[in-house]
């Protein structure tokens, strides 16, 4: 057992890590806070309710938060965050996160529905996050919660609200991390932005139809196709966006044709 196990205070709130000297750490230990952000969903709102949230570290499960709190994963997109959890931690290398869901819901055209959670998710949906807490340092870890993926429709088609929830969690570190921003100049039309690498959509965003302004956050260092499209199949693409960790690349004001 690690003799920091005991000095842990949970606070309630794909991986970020961000280093900071904190004061208040005691001596051997480092401090792990975890953010969430999400994805656009076709929903009103997507609740999820964490129970309990773990990080894994020689062979042993440390525990970062047993209070129960529910985000609306639709309020924390377009580079917005939310904080799950933060503790005082021992310094080592972790390899896990674990996260208890115990309920999830939709709302779609006013109406509450239930979602239903696998048993994996109530007993622990168990993330890859590989990151090292150094002593008198804070880790942030970011977990991007695709929402877009993770509700999945389960109902026939004369009855489409039923609804099954399938994680689809990434887990980025901060400093390895950049984003991409801009101003769509007409962004009228439910438009959405998108960040390509190879066949897989890494991150999405709804862009504010107030102000046409989105950023593609938590890009892992690299070249990705921006696309951005609107429901009039008017759309802008960039195949050579170049992402680098710690800063953000700016595309300007464009216009959809």
């Amino acid at each position: 057992m690690h003799r920091f196990a005991n000095l842990m205070t949970p606070l309630v709130v794909l991986a970020l890590i961000g280093c900071s000297k904190v004061p208040s750490i005691p001596e051997g230990a480092g401090r792990l806070e975890i953010r969430l952000t999400d994805a656009p969903a076709d929903f009103e709102a997507v609740n999820i309710t964490f129970s309990e949230i773990s990080a894994h570290i020689d062979s042993q499960w440390i525990t970062i938060s047993v209070d129960t709190v529910t985000v609306n994963l639709l309020e924390f997109t377009n580079g917005k965050t939310v904080e799950l959890s933060s503790a005082n931690v021992p310094v080592g290398r972790y390899t896990q996160i674990r996260l208890k869901i115990v309920n999830a819901e939709v709302i779609v055209s006013g109406q509450t529905i239930p979602v239903t959670v696998p048993s994996g998710a109530q007993s622990g949906l168990k993330l890859i996050a590989n990151f090292n807490i150094i002593e008198g340092e804070t880790v942030e870890l970011m977990l991007d919660f695709d929402a877009r993926r993770s509700i999945i429709t389960t109902g026939p088609p004369h009855d489409p609200h039923s609804y099954r929830l399938k994680p689809t969690i990434r887990v980025i570190t901060k400093t390895e991390t950049g984003s991409v921003s801009g101003r769509v100049s007409n962004p009228e039309h439910l438009t959405v932005a998108y960040a390509i690498a190879g066949s897989d959509t890494v991150a999405t965003t709804a862009i504010e139809k107030s102000n046409g302004k989105f950023m593609l956050g938590f890009l892992t260092a690299g070249v990705y196709l921006v696309c951005i499209e609107d429901t009039l199949n008017q759309a802008y693409s960039n195949d050579h966006v170049e992402i680098t960790a710690g800063a953000n690349t700016q595309l300007g004001t464009i216009t959809l044709h």
